[in-house]
């Protein structure tokens, strides 16, 4: 058993086993394997960042008296978050050659969504984290383990693909719970929600060199990225607001001109 300082997390650090031991990182030169800690150890940041949203998440469902189940994985969500932070530090020190200590945490921003009700706000976080962000990661995640090739790296990034996949099914198994009525809320404010969203994403800071080395190490091409994240409003987020009959028309416009943030 491993238990975090602050208590929050216990348990095994991964399912799969990460190598103490990696070729492909070894043949890396010092820069590289720097350039490959810092953006393991951001992305620590950023794990530990979404365990905070699940943390809200949780809360809202319960306010919603949502299924008991539905609460149960987004309570089972921030330990896994918990866990995400702290495989990639472990992957980052790895990379750096010595234990690096967590990172700064960041801080949670919610969306406000102003003028919507307490009970539609919190319908709306539910799925802008779930059915929107959480999804988008599964997909920037598979790009990633498809241009992944550095067993450890490979090998964690499984891992947190395992997991945000479960992640996203909270929002859609939320929101087929929805009665059809208070889709006609909801509506309006998908589009702005959508933008929101792969605005975060491109705004992510990826100022590491764009080369195949990297990439190899879980540190994809800004274009594999940016594919990734079409991909997912495209093939899986507009289907699944589709099968529950909310309107699409102007989010298929948008990503048609290009999708502007």
């Amino acid at each position: 058993m491993t238990i975090r300082a602050d208590g929050r997390w216990r348990g095994k650090l991964t399912n799969r086993p990460l190598l103490d031991g990696d070729a492909t990182v070894d043949a890396l030169d010092d820069a590289a394997r720097a350039e490959l800690a810092d953006v393991w150890l951001a992305r620590s940041a950023t794990e530990r960042r979404v365990a905070d949203s699940f943390e809200l998440i949780r809360d809202a469902l319960a306010e919603l008296g949502s299924d008991s189940s539905l609460i149960a994985i987004a309570e089972r969500a921030i330990d896994d978050e918990y866990r995400h932070q702290e495989i990639c530090r472990t992957i980052a020190s790895h990379f750096a050659g010595r234990q690096l200590e967590f990172p700064a945490e960041l801080e949670l921003s919610p969306p406000r969504h102003k003028g919507a009700s307490d009970e539609l706000r919190a319908k709306l976080w539910v799925i802008g984290q779930c059915c929107m962000n959480e999804t988008i990661a599964s997909s920037f995640l598979e790009a990633s383990v498809a241009t992944a090739s550095g067993p450890m790296a490979r090998g964690a990034l499984k891992e947190l693909l395992s997991d945000e996949i479960d992640h996203a099914r909270v929002g859609w198994a939320f929101l087929a719970s929805l009665p059809a009525s208070d889709h006609a809320a909801i509506a309006p404010w998908l589009p702005s929600m959508m933008i929101a969203n792969l605005k975060m994403w491109r705004d992510a800071p990826r100022g590491y060199p764009m080369t195949d080395e990297l990439a190899a190490q879980g540190a994809p091409r800004e274009e594999i990225v940016e594919e990734s994240l079409l991909t997912a409003i495209r093939e899986l987020i507009l289907p699944g607001l589709e099968r529950f009959e909310l309107p699409t028309v102007e989010i298929r416009s948008w990503l048609e001109a290009g999708a502007p943030t």
